[in-house]
């Protein structure tokens, strides 16, 4: 039997994992994991009522855990990327830009928008809002993507396999429609949906169909040049065309997730200043 290299162990564990805590949240979220006894028990008394309300608290911060959770798991791998970059410095330039790249940008941006999209996924699927389905898909599917990409990145070193990974998970966030529906964490009496149930306030902040198609074409550009310089150099490591086409699009990858951290951070910024004023 064909034994998988260590990588390849890590990257399904790391889909186990969020595989695992979908699965979770689903359980918790859809009226048919309740039991039969709990549909037609008996009233509850007053003292009864104050105890079942006391544990809503825990299910709540339940729901946001892994929302804490994500910015150090990813800034963690953003320094193993910087690590691998430092190693291999001396033999391979091209794959030290890219990852140092992808640190940068798991560092400044992905490991805060991972935090606040995941956040804000599981308030509007607790307040059951229009959208919150695809919001929540579209996120899931951004994080995993993002996320064996780092791992590929850092465990088995494949920057340029890693990078294809994260600008691919970018990309099918935008195609599943994010633009349209998604949602941003608020304070609560901004909220539009019952806030009780969710843990916190969350709103509509779609993004207008150019903007998001426009990110959806330059993330569609970078894939396919990012797959293209990772290819080439599996099948044909030999002439001038290759290499060439090997580091323009691993220069392509590194000039667009740096532009888009750096745009990203802008906005963030601004958004905090307004909101201090």
């Amino acid at each position: 039997m064909m034994k998988l290299p260590y990588y390849c162990n890590a990257v399904v564990l790391v889909v186990m994992i969020v595989s695992a805590d979908i699965a979770s949240s689903l359980a918790i979220s859809s009226p048919s994991s309740l039991s039969s006894f709990t549909r037609v028990q008996l009233p509850l008394s007053s003292k009864d009522t104050r105890a079942q309300s006391n544990t809503l608290p825990s299910t709540n911060s339940n729901l946001h855990m892994n929302a804490s959770i994500l910015p150090t798991a990813y800034r963690f791998l953003a320094a193993g990327c910087a690590y691998r970059a430092a190693s291999l410095a001396s033999t391979d330039i091209t794959s030290t830009a890219v990852l140092l790249s992808t640190s940068v940008a798991t560092f400044g941006n992905w490991a805060t928008e991972a935090s606040t999209q995941l956040a804000s996924a599981k308030r509007a699927q607790a307040q059951q809002l229009e959208g919150s389905q695809t919001w929540r898909l579209s996120v899931r599917v951004k994080l995993v993507g993002q996320l064996v990409g780092l791992v590929l990145s850092v465990v088995g070193g494949f920057a340029l396999g890693g990078a294809v990974c994260c600008v691919a998970a970018d990309a099918a966030f935008w195609a599943l429609g994010a633009g349209d529906v998604r949602f941003m964490c608020c304070d609560e009496d901004e909220s539009e949906g019952d806030v009780d149930g969710g843990g916190g306030g969350v709103k509509r902040a779609p993004i207008p169909a150019a903007v998001a198609r426009s990110l959806l074409s330059i993330n569609v550009a970078m894939l396919l040049s990012t797959l293209v310089a990772s290819l080439v150099m599996l099948f044909d490591r030999q002439t001038q065309s290759s290499i060439l086409l090997h580091k323009g699009g691993a220069a392509l990858y590194c000039f667009g997730v740096l532009t888009q951290t750096i745009g990203d951070i802008t906005v963030r910024r601004r958004k905090q200043k307004e909101r201090m004023r």
